[in-house]
């Protein structure tokens, strides 16, 4: 009898802890499918991964680039700036954020997510995120039933997500000697409070590329602000045009590291987060400042012959400088 409670009492002590979401790392997960393959008959042929090629005009064009370089940013959603992606948080009249949007493109199999791996991306089929395990993983309630999965937009963790990693590549493209700035992937982040923890713990959820993202952000309206409600566009233009704020967290480097890494306080890091933004500042005003010398066509020299005041001319009495002319 004295058995049976004990064990009792250790099944409640242990049944929260088979809810938490970020209970396995990344390789343990990766393992875990690996184990799952093996299980699982082979078959015949592997269809094409989709959202992979529509990526490789752009890698092309950024690594033929004579100037590039990339760059992460934090994008707060409390920001009013930033608030056209946040809102509105629960779907109603048709409209919805940008985090549900993604969720229901995942949900349908339409876009591929793929691991947060601190310090680096996988874009690859061994790190791909699978639906059922999302929910799982992060605690989102939902019902299966026949194979289908089903989750109400009021289970949504979209009110959870408060902000998103944005890589993006700055390049000069050589095919229009010009300056342009490319949105190459997006990581929801979703916050949530832990009973240990005194505020709240940021949870990376997953990468995607941006591209596989485009098609569907540029049906979607975007209304300006809470003081303008028009509708000024849409979401691919908020990002295309760069209207966000983000604090850069990395830039590319070949230690990969962040800027927190290597500085050691607020003020240092601040100071070269300015340091950086300067720079590209400094690069996009050049060459957009040398593009226009390179469009704007030579004006056209005129040049006064030179005739000889006495006289006819012939090819034997003409002088070195006229027969060059």
């Amino acid at each position: 009898m004295t058995t049976r409670i004990i064990c009792f009492f250790l099944l409640l002590a242990l049944a929260p802890a088979a809810v938490l979401y970020p209970q396995t790392t990344a390789r343990e997960r990766i393992e875990q499918r690996r184990q799952q393959a093996q299980q699982i008959p082979q078959v015949a042929s592997v269809p094409a991964i989709r959202g992979n090629q529509p990526n490789v005009n752009w890698e092309e064009e950024i690594a033929h680039a004579r100037w590039s370089r990339i760059i992460y940013r934090y994008i707060d959603l409390t920001n009013e700036v930033n608030a056209p992606l946040y809102h509105p948080v629960t779907p109603t009249a048709g409209q919805h954020n940008l985090f549900t949007l993604i969720f229901r493109l995942l949900q349908g199999d339409h876009i591929r997510a793929y691991e947060y791996l601190d310090g680096r991306e996988e874009f690859t089929e061994e790190y791909r995120v699978r639906f059922p395990e999302l929910l799982t993983r992060f605690g989102i309630y939902h019902t299966a039933e026949n194979g289908t999965i089903t989750v109400s937009d009021a289970d949504l963790p979209s009110h959870e997500v408060l902000g998103y990693y944005l890589k993006e590549a700055y390049y000069f493209d050589s095919a229009t000697s010009g300056f342009r700035v490319k949105p190459l992937a997006l990581c929801p982040i979703l916050f949530r409070q832990e009973e240990v923890a005194s505020a709240d713990t940021r949870y990376p959820l997953f990468w995607i590329h941006y591209e596989d993202l485009a098609p569907y952000t540029r049906r979607m309206p975007l209304m300006a602000s809470a003081l303008n409600n028009s509708v000024t566009g849409s979401i691919d233009d908020f990002f295309r045009k760069r209207s966000y704020k983000g604090e850069i967290y990395k830039t590319g480097n070949p230690g990969n590291r962040s800027i927190s890494q290597y500085t050691s306080t607020p003020e240092e890091m601040k100071a070269e987060q300015e340091r950086i933004e300067q720079e590209l500042l400094d690069v996009e005003q050049l060459i957009r400042k040398e593009g226009e010398v390179i469009a704007t066509p030579p004006r056209e020299v005129k040049r006064s012959s030179n005739k000889k005041s006495s006289g006819t001319t012939t090819s034997a009495s003409q002088t070195m400088r006229n027969r060059r002319y």
